[in-house]
This record gives C-alpha cells, sequence and structure tokens, in this order.
C-alpha cells in the first residue's frame, strides 16, 4: 500500500471516455463500505469528489442512502459546508447560505430537511443523524477551537471517509495547525450579519488563517503515509476513484505527531526552505 497506491490516488487519475459510462450502484458502495470497515453505529465525517467515482444509479440520493444504511439510524453522518463570504463582507444565514468548494455531496446533505448545520459562518458542517442537534448548538469563535464541534468529532470517536477525495480535502488538518500554533498561519477576526431566529445581528468570528505572504501550499501525503505505517488508512477502489478511511482522531494524532517534530511538516519544500 504505501507510495505505490498514494501515487494513484484520485488526484492524479485522468478519467477515460468510459468513465461516464461506468455507475455507481447502492450495493456495490455498501460491499465497499463495509470492507473499509465501516459499521452499524458509526459516526463518519465524510470529505467527498463523487466526479472520480462513476455515475451515481439514483443520483447523489445513491451515496447518502448507502452511507445510511451502512451507519444505521445510531450513526451521524457530518459534511463540511464551508463558505468564506462573510469574510468578504457576505451575510451568514445558517439554513440558507450555501456550501462552496465542498463538493456536490456535501451541498446535497446541507439541503436535505432533517441536516442540522453548525453555525460558524465561514468553516460549518452539515450533520444527519441522532448527534446533530447536540453538535449544531456548539459555537466558538473559531470552528477548529476548544469545545468546537470539530474537537467533538474527535471525542464521540467519528470516523473520516474519503469519497472520492484525496488527503488533501481533509480539514481536521487545521485542529492540528493550530494546536501546534504552526508559523505559517496567523489569527484573523471577521465581523459581520448573521441570521439569528428572525433576526440578524452583528457578531465576531476567527480563523487561523494562511499567511498570504507566505503563501503556504499544504501537502497532506506525510499524514496519510504515517497513518499506512500504523496500520491505520484503509482504501478501497472504485471505478476510476478511491474510498479511503481512518479514525479522525488517528488522523489528528498523526497530524499532532508529525507538527510537534518539525511545524513546516505538511508545507511543500521550497517554502520550507523560506
Amino acid at each position: 500500500m504505501g507510495q505505490e497506491m498514494r501515487d494513484k490516488g484520485p488526484l492524479s487519475v485522468i478519467p477515460s471516455p468510459l468513465f461516464f459510462m461506468l455507475k455507481v450502484t447502492h450495493f456495490q458502495l455498501l460491499a465497499i463500505l463495509t470492507s473499509l470497515g465501516i459499521h452499524s453505529g458509526d459516526n463518519l465525517l465524510v470529505h467527498s469528489a463523487i466526479q472520480f467515482l462513476g455515475k451515481p444509479e439514483e443520483g447523489l440520493e445513491t451515496y447518502l442512502r448507502a452511507l445510511q444504511t451502512t451507519i444505521g439510524p445510531q450513526g451521524t453522518l457530518a459534511v463540511p459546508t464551508f463558505n468564506f463570504g462573510f469574510a468578504r463582507g457576505e451575510r451568514f444565514e445558517r439554513q440558507e447560505t450555501p456550501a462552496q468548494g465542498m463538493g456536490v455531496f456535501s451541498e446535497y446533505v446541507r439541503q436535505q430537511p432533517e441536516a442540522k448545520r453548525t453555525p460558524h459562518p465561514l468553516q460549518s458542517l452539515a450533520l444527519i443523524g441522532p448527534l446533530a442537534e447536540q453538535l449544531s448548538s456548539l459555537d466558538t469563535p473559531c470552528a477548529f477551537d476548544p469545545g468546537s464541534a470539530f474537537e467533538k468529532l474527535l471525542e464521540l470517536d467519528f470516523k473520516l471517509l474519503l469519497l472520492g477525495a484525496d488527503v488533501q480535502a481533509v480539514s481536521m488538518i487545521h485542529y492540528s495547525e493550530q494546536r501546534a500554533r504552526v508559523p505559517y498561519r496567523y489569527w484573523k477576526d471577521f465581523r459581520g450579519e448573521v441570521r439569528t431566529s428572525q433576526d440578524w445581528e452583528m457578531r465576531s468570528y476567527r480563523m487561523f488563517a494562511r499567511d498570504l505572504e507566505l503563501d503556504p501550499q499544504l501537502d497532506l501525503r506525510p499524514v496519510q503515509a504515517l497513518l499506512e505505517q500504523r496500520g491505520q488508512w484503509q482504501i478501497a477502489r472504485l471505478n476510476y476513484g478511491w474510498l479511503s478511511t481512518c479514525k479522525l482522531k488517528d488522523f489528528a494524532a498523526a497530524a499532532d505527531d508529525l507538527l510537534a517534530e518539525d511545524p513546516w511538516a505538511i508545507v511543500t519544500q521550497p517554502l520550507r526552505e523560506h
């Protein structure tokens, strides 16, 4: 599994003309999810890039139904629904502001009638399941602060599932970067209008933002490599893409260990030489 497997990840695959003819079925997904060790009662944080997986037989519902069938009614599904419009002065309405750049599946989950969304206007999560109410009530200045919904995912032993997405997509890395106080990020405050109940209210939030003068480019492959070395990373192929999974706390622990040894460990080499 190692370097050969990582070099064949979804970001390096160019779909053939047959890509759009290959279907993704409900039962195909159930078999792969089960083979990856995902079972009834599991809680999942899902990052997705489903364009690498084929044509779902029933549209986006194919993925949602397969995930919900696998984790059952006791499991909770979470997806990132980030939108950085608030940083540009745009209003944030938890129920209406769309996710941007998170993939069509994340936005599809957000739109489900039963979905609950965390209130952070920059880095929110949409959740479906018995833990959704609890997690969506957590409101911290930064999305990765102590007591945040992201930290609670660790405490509740969520699993990470990459549904066609590459390891580069994993947002939990920001939790480790914040804890390590990495030198290529700094605290930035944002203030704007957020809809609360029926009214608009001025609220302040913050983010551990990239230093644009340094322009750090992250490379999370060392985190994946360490998880593989520890036997904590599972991967399975589906058409032209991959599904990968690990425990979210194992991902955070691997990232923490790398950053404790070298705060530049997940930044591309040219910047590390800066």
